[in-house]
């Protein structure tokens, strides 16, 4: 049976734990085949992993036509990277950088270049957390937004740092529940702790500006277009 040429995408992400992993994908069999722990995220030992994913998956080096990473030094390296590993055993491994990683980094440039809608979406993230850190908070927003919208309530999620696609749900969900949001803030910062008091009054205050409705809908625009 002969070998189809084939492609390769590794990413890594962490478990709870904080313990490294790395994700490999073939494009030949258009699935995951597994999450790999790996003792260091050099270059050299996630090549390491990927060769010997490859064999596993009966996908011999020689059929490798392509490999996709982020931009990272460790991935992307003209010398040490795990594409230029790969391409000295094999020449016909064209690396590319990941295309959702690069319209990662224009979002997060395009976002950046204005002060205001940068801010506004700092707001969101740190809303987000404060959410999740604080059981108080969470309980005030769930009832007040629960008698305001029923059973399509949204928890406010921060901003993940890495993922866009992730980026406009949390966006969304504060913009769809502003009034909620508003009422939670103000009633927290009356009957909390004087320093989680004041930073939900400083939440309150700043969510209650013009500008940082019209820049998060702004940013809800551009992050809604990028995840069709």
């Amino acid at each position: 049976m002969p070998v189809v040429q084939f492609a390769i995408i590794i990413d890594g992400t962490q478990e709870l734990s904080r313990s490294q992993y790395v994700c490999a994908l073939s494009t030949t069999k258009g699935r995951i085949p597994g999450n790999y722990q790996v003792s260091s995220t050099t270059g050299q030992n996630i090549a390491k992993v990927a060769c010997d994913v490859m064999t596993r998956l009966q996908l011999p080096l020689s059929q490798l036509r392509g490999q996709t990473y982020d931009g990272a030094a460790n991935m992307a390296g003209r010398l040490q990277g795990v594409q230029a590993i790969l391409r000295k055993e094999q020449p016909l491994a064209v690396y590319c950088h990941c295309g959702p990683h690069c319209v990662n980094l224009i979002t997060q440039a395009v976002c950046g270049a204005s002060p205001l809608v940068r801010d506004s979406m700092g707001l969101v993230h740190e809303l987000g957390g404060f959410f999740n850190q604080s059981g108080k908070f969470k309980l005030i927003f769930q009832n007040i937004a629960k008698s305001e919208h029923g059973s399509t309530f949204t928890s406010l999620k921060p901003l993940c740092p890495t993922r866009w696609t992730v980026r406009t749900p949390a966006i969304r969900s504060v913009l769809k529940q502003y009034e909620s949001v508003l009422m939670a803030l103000e009633e927290m910062a009356s009957c909390s702790s004087p320093e989680t008091s004041a930073k939900a009054n400083g939440l309150h205050g700043t969510f209650l500006k013009g500008n940082t409705v019209l820049c998060l809908l702004m940013a809800e625009d551009l992050m809604g277009d990028l995840e069709c």
